[in-house]
């Protein structure tokens, strides 16, 4: 009687470690895939910065010759 229990012990331990190994390779295939994703967003934001950062500074040129211009035509506002 002893040895049917150790036995259905073993075999429902042989069980719930296998349903853990299964939800452990599950859980790293979608950690991996958060992590790409992860990193695809990491990515775009630093284009973004890029792009953000070239269009200030040409808004900051045309915003110069603007001022430029505008004084050459005698258009500034007094300051």
């Amino acid at each position: 009687m002893a040895d049917k229990v150790e036995d259905l012990t073993s075999e429902m331990l042989r069980r719930v470690h296998s349903k853990l190994d299964d939800i452990q390779t599950e859980m790293r295939l979608h950690f991996t895939g958060v992590e790409t994703g992860r990193a695809a967003i990491d990515h775009h934001l630093v284009a973004f910065h890029a792009v953000d950062a070239v269009r200030a500074d040409a808004i900051a040129d045309l915003r110069r010759r603007l001022e430029r211009v505008e004084r050459r035509l005698e258009l500034a506002d007094a300051v």
